[in-house]
Parts: structure tokens; sequence; C-alpha cells
């Protein structure tokens, strides 16, 4: 007799399993019949869809002896998993890729044989990882995410110099900077790469280990791209020095979309000026190097004049691209002639000017957000507005309905080709811009403010996707602290206001900034 729960249809059992974890589906469904069995691989086999290590309830006990031993002993399951994400929030991550979770090197086989896309964020590096890694973009991945933060490189470093690193730390830096190498080389088969190597030092020189120089010299094109990654397509970048990006463009010839943040302004050192003023007369023949680019984005901020003149030299090397995405922060810049601050106020001229090609009749669609600091007008904005409804360029690409706007507050004219959040800068509450995740905003900076409690009410409505709030304090230092805290609690004591109206459903993470107060 044919139960009812046996007679739903397969579409309600994947909603229902939608709404379990991947380790609590396994745990508490596998091996109930073949069925359900089917439609678990069904959905390890989706993207994005697979081991995800993020949440904290999982501990390394369970899966090690639960979980890993189950998925092991079916060949269907561990052939249908095809993605694996390892986040450091939950601390079993480092134990769990530091051993032998994806090869087994007595019978030289991979666990997951269908494993294409492999993310991994926030963890330690170790030997065995850095192995592991190198294996799988030679032979089976074909997307990998490697984010690396400050306090990862932290754990493979020393604050001194580089002869001071413990052996096994410097041999572990040795192997990671072989690593970078490989990734844009022929010894890589990826696709889609996303790599975070920003919190890169001097003295670690991990943006020098592409230096051709340390490949045999030659001057044939052909022989050059022999030493470049031939089958990435997608790269997405995050990084702190300008010579890396030079030497990157040499490896990756078949490119077509090509992502670019630098951690803050894009830094020429360890080159002198002199150097950069070379570079800058001469042609860098990019078209040649990546042809088939036809989408990049850049995220920088602008502190001098010079990180115009270079940024300018970018553009023109690329100037075969069809797609092409701002995000530049302007601070006041300074120039390397005097010490003259210069407020910029942007317009469609200055577009033209600084963040476009000189040919731009490859350019079909064009976007951009630009945080500048200056002292802007009310009138000025429409002025600033009507500047690209009689530009022909701008015109020609849909390209007239910009949106302009003035924070008054910390003295920053936002401009953008698209509709922009205001930021909603209620009762005094300041925003600090950060382009570099704009649009999709994942963390937000403001002052401290008595009215914070009224964004903090409407956060998940206004920034649904923010993770991480920074709220800097130190803005407070001088006023009277007692009337300051005292504001802030009222609405709380006096029962106006409710904490449990403050609702966070994404945000992991609260910084105070610099608290010189004990009662703030």
């Amino acid at each position: 007799m044919i139960r009812k729960l046996e007679i739903m249809p397969n579409e309600i059992f994947l909603n229902i399993f939608g709404y379990l974890s991947w380790d609590k589906l396994l745990i508490s469904l596998w091996s109930l019949n073949k069925r359900i069995n089917s439609l678990i691989c069904l959905i390890f086999s989706k993207k994005n869809n697979g081991i995800i290590f993020n949440q904290t309830d999982l501990s390394y006990k369970t899966f090690s002896l639960i979980i890993f031993p189950l998925i092991l002993n079916s060949s269907s399951l561990s052939s249908a998993i095809k993605y694996i994400y390892f986040d450091g929030i939950n601390s079993n991550s480092y134990k769990l890729i530091s051993q032998s979770l994806f090869h087994n090197s007595i019978n030289n086989i991979l666990y997951f044989p269908n494993l294409k896309s492999l993310k991994i964020t926030r963890c330690l590096l170790s030997e065995s990882l850095i192995k592991t890694l190198s294996l799988l973009i030679q032979y089976q991945l074909d997307q990998l995410t490697l984010s690396l933060d400050e306090h990862i490189l932290e754990f493979i470093r020393q604050p001194e110099v580089l002869c001071r690193f413990p052996v096994h730390k410097r041999k572990l830096m040795v192997m990671f900077k072989k690593l970078i190498n490989q990734l844009f080389s022929d010894d890589c088969r990826l696709t889609v790469l996303r790599l975070d190597i920003a919190d890169d030092e001097l003295y670690s020189n991990i943006h020098q280990c592409l230096i051709l120089s340390s490949h045999p010299s030659t001057s044939s094109m052909s022989n050059k791209i022999q030493h470049g990654c031939l089958t990435l397509r997608s790269l997405y970048i995050r990084l702190e020095y300008t010579c890396f990006l030079e030497h990157l463009i040499e490896r990756i010839p078949n490119i077509e979309r090509l992502s670019v943040i630098f951690k803050e302004s894009m830094n020429i050192e360890p080159r002198s000026k002199s150097d950069i003023e070379i570079l800058m007369n001469s042609n860098g023949n990019w078209f040649e190097k990546v042809p088939k680019l036809n989408y990049f984005t850049l995220k920088t901020l602008i502190k001098n004049d010079f990180d115009l003149i270079y940024l300018k030299w970018i553009l023109n090397n690329l100037n075969h691209t069809r797609k092409l995405k701002l995000h530049l922060q302007i601070n006041k810049i300074y120039s390397f002639s005097d010490s003259v601050a210069k407020e910029y106020v942007v317009d469609a001229n200055f577009i033209r000017q600084y963040c476009l090609p000189d040919i731009i009749t490859n350019i079909k669609d064009f976007c951009f957000y630009i945080a500048s600091r200056c002292q802007l007008l009310s009138y000025q904005i429409e002025k600033i507005i009507n500047s690209f409804k009689i530009d022909e360029f701008f015109i020609s690409r849909h390209l007239t309905n910009v949106t302009c706007f003035f924070n008054p507050f910390n003295s920053y004219q936002h401009l953008s080709s698209n509709i922009v959040n205001k930021l909603q800068f209620m009762n005094g509450l300041v925003f600090h811009p950060n382009i570099f995740t704009w649009p999709h905003i994942q963390d937000v900076s403001i002052d401290l403010h008595p009215s914070l409690f009224l964004l903090l009410e409407r956060f998940d409505e206004i920034f649904p996707n923010v993770s991480n709030i920074q709220v800097y304090t130190e803005s407070y230092r001088d006023l009277n602290q007692t009337s300051v805290s005292t504001s802030l609690r009222i609405p709380f004591e006096i029962g106006q206001r409710k904490v449990t109206d403050i609702q966070f459903q994404n945000v992991t993470r609260l910084n105070l900034g610099f608290c010189y107060s004990r009662m703030i």
C-alpha cells in the first residue's frame, strides 16, 4: 500500500528540503529511500548548492564522524557535489581543509570527482591547502574564490622584514607565491577566478610574483602567452599595487571580463614617480595582450593628480572594451608639485576628460558611480545634470538621466549613471561613502548620533544585504558626554522605543569606533 507521503510530487519535496541546511538534510533524510536520495543528489548538483561551511552550529566532530563518511560511502552523493564553500566564520573550516578532505594521496583519487566550484574566505593558509588548490586548479575546478584578509596573511608573516620570518612561515609564503603564479599560468584550467590579495605588503612581495623576467625572455607574443592561463574568461581581483595589474595583463590572453578593485588608491610602489612617468609615455599595447576583453570594471580611491593620470593611462590601454564600469571616490586631490589641495565638482566634462579613454567609439555601455569631496551649491546640481543632456557621448548612449545629490554632513557629491539610494540622511546621521561595495552595499559606516536608533529600526528595509555596521564614536569626544549618553538612552528608558524593535536579518558584526568615554 502506497503511503500518502509517497504520492507527493518531487516539487513539494524540493520545496520542503529548501528549508533544511545541507548538513541537516543529509543527517535526517539520506538513505531513507532511493527516491529521497535522488532528490538530495539533484539539490547538490545545482549551482551554489553544495557543502557550505559558514554556519557556526556544525561541529568538526559531526562532520568528520557522521557526514563525511556518509558522503564517501555513496558514490552518487559524492559525484553530485559540484560546489564547496569554506568560510572562516566557522573555525572548523581550517581543520577540515587542512586535512585530506579533497584528495586521497594513497590511492591518488579525488573524493569529489565532479567538484567544479570552490569558495574559500577568511580561512588560514596551510601547506596542505596550497597543495590541494594547486592540484584542483590544474585538473578539476572551473571556478575558484580565494579571499585573504590581513589576519590570514598575518599568520604567515611577521611585522618585521622578510628575513626574520620563521622558517616554516617563510616556506608557506614561498608556496603561496607559487600558487598565485600558477593561477595565471598554463597549469591552471579555471574559467572564473575571484581573488583577494589586497592585504599584500612590500616586504611580502606577493605583488612581484608575476614579473615576466622570471620566465625565459622572449619578444614573441605567442611565447609570452604560453606562460598565461588560456582558459580564464572572468577575473575579479582585489589588490594593492598597480604593478601586479600590469604584469597580470600579460597572463590572461583570453580574458573577457575583468573587475579590479584597489584596496585604496592605485599604489605605484615600489616604483618611483619617474618610473611611472616613463610608463605613461609608452603604449601598453593591452589590446594585443587582452584582445577579447569586452567588460572592464574598476573601483578605486583618487587621492592625487597622479592617480587621475594613471587612471587615464589604463583606460586608454583598454579603449577596445565595449562595457566600462567605474566606481571612484575622489578626496581632496594633492599635486606632486605642490601641497595645494584641489576639489573637483564632477560633471560630464570631468568624466570625458579623466574617466573615459580618448577613443570612445568602442564603448557601448558605460556605468559610473563617483563620490567626490567638494563644496556644492544647490543650483549647481541642476547644472551638473544638464551637462549630460547636451553631451553627444551621453546622449547617444542614453546616459542623460543621471542621479546627483550632495551630502552636506561630510561634503561629498554623489553622481551616478543609475538611481542611487541616498542613504536617507535623517536627523543628522552621517554616512561615510563606501564605493567599493556599491551598489550591493555590504558594510555601512556611520557616526554615532542620538538618532541612530531610527536607522537601526529600519535597517533591514534600507540595507538588506549589509553584514557589517561600523559606528564611529570619536565625533563626540569633545561634546558633553553626559548629555550625549543620556539622549541615546532616554527613548528606551521612557518606553518610547524598544530594543526588540531593532532586528538585523543579515548583520553579523557591529564595530564601535574609538570609544574615548566609558559612558558612551
